[in-house]
């Protein structure tokens, strides 16, 4: 027997399965190595021996696998390099709770906690002496802890609250009428230090001028700003305080009335301005929308105060946006705070005598 030929045989004979042995010797094609054990006939069998785990063939090592398969080489993987530690988590400060309003009562920190998750009110909606009237934006009744949240969270660059005694009180409250209002009423106190730090201008129409001292005093006490301050007060009320709120209040804006309840002529409006010159500083006049004529806008327009001379109006109108663009187009060039219609549905008129009846057996008691 050749080389070639030895070498095929004992490629053959260890590519033979038999439970994990060879066979020893040459075997047919197809014949399978007999057993251990003895066989039929009795005759003894060839002696077996284990198989290595690797087998050297033309000076290659390949491992044996069980079963008489020649595997291939086995080449040992990398162990996996430890992964980077994770980067030090830094403690984040807490957000700065956007200032909407004052944390005095549970009220304004509920309103502020819930809004602490919003947005903060957009800059432009704060308001600042260099603004000319024409860019504010008034947010009409903000009396009750309600309207004021929802004012907040409004456009509104202005804010407007009405001044008179509370019901059986000797302090100033927010209140627009006589009588009860829905809704949970602010002090005029509360009222101020949310405004301010709100960041609005902010407009006092006072409907009771006795309060004015009480008035004086609270703000001096909050600490408003004169250029974001309007006091408004009717023509002959605001003769009476104009001199002394100039005197605390040198730079806050005075919005002054006509002496008259119908049409504003033009010897109306004349009257208005001749208030403006002597009491000096920054004023307004304002007119009800549809009683301003244009005898007066000519008066007032040319004259003006030393400091202002702006026109300024307010009411309701079906179409509330073309009202103010017709005054715009007339020469009105102050704040425009014109509303929709309200006030005439069934509900509203339950509301007022509900209110007018709560109101007088407050007074009773």
């Amino acid at each position: 027997m050749g080389w070639t030929s030895q070498r095929e045989e004992k490629v053959r004979a260890v590519a033979g399965r038999n439970r994990g042995r060879i066979c020893e010797g040459p075997r047919a094609a197809g014949e399978r190595c007999p057993s251990p054990v003895s066989g039929g006939g009795g005759a003894s069998q060839a002696p077996f021996r284990a198989i290595p785990r690797q087998l050297r063939i033309g000076g290659c090592t390949m491992p044996f696998e069980h079963g008489g398969r020649i595997g291939p080489r086995v080449v040992p993987l990398p162990k996996p390099s430890p992964p980077p530690p994770a980067p030090e988590v830094k403690a984040v400060a807490p957000a700065t709770v956007a200032k909407g309003h004052s944390q005095v009562d549970s009220f304004q920190a509920t309103t502020a906690s819930a809004k602490s998750a919003e947005s903060p009110a957009p800059v432009d909606n704060t308001w600042s002496g260099t603004q000319p009237l024409s860019e504010a934006r008034n947010a009409h009744r903000t009396n009750t802890k309600e309207q004021f949240e929802d004012a907040l969270n409004s456009g509104a660059n202005w804010f407007e609250g009405d001044v008179r005694k509370e019901i059986n009180k000797d302090s100033p409250e927010m209140r627009h009428d006589k009588n009860h209002e829905d809704g949970d009423n602010l002090t005029l106190n509360e009222w101020l230090t949310m405004g301010k730090e709100s960041g609005r201008g902010l407009k006092l129409d006072i409907k009771e001028a006795d309060q004015m001292p009480a008035v004086l005093d609270e703000l001096e006490k909050v600490g408003i700003s004169e250029d974001r301050l309007m006091l408004n007060l009717g023509f002959e009320d605001m003769q009476e305080w104009g001199p002394k709120i100039r005197e605390r209040f040198p730079n806050a804006i005075l919005a002054i009335n006509p002496p008259t309840g119908g049409d504003v002529k033009g010897t109306d409006a004349q009257k208005m301005v001749d208030l403006a010159k002597e009491l000096g500083g920054p004023a307004t006049f304002v007119v009800r929308h549809d009683k301003l004529t244009d005898e007066a806008i000519k008066t007032f327009l040319p004259a003006g105060s030393p400091a202002a001379g702006t026109i300024s109006v307010w009411g309701d109108s079906k179409d509330p946006v073309k009202a103010a663009e017709d005054l715009k187009a007339r020469g009105v060039n102050g704040m425009i705070d014109i509303a929709g219609p309200h006030g005439n549905s069934w509900g509203d008129r339950a509301d007022a005598v509900k209110n007018w009846f709560k109101t007088g057996w407050d007074k009773f008691l």
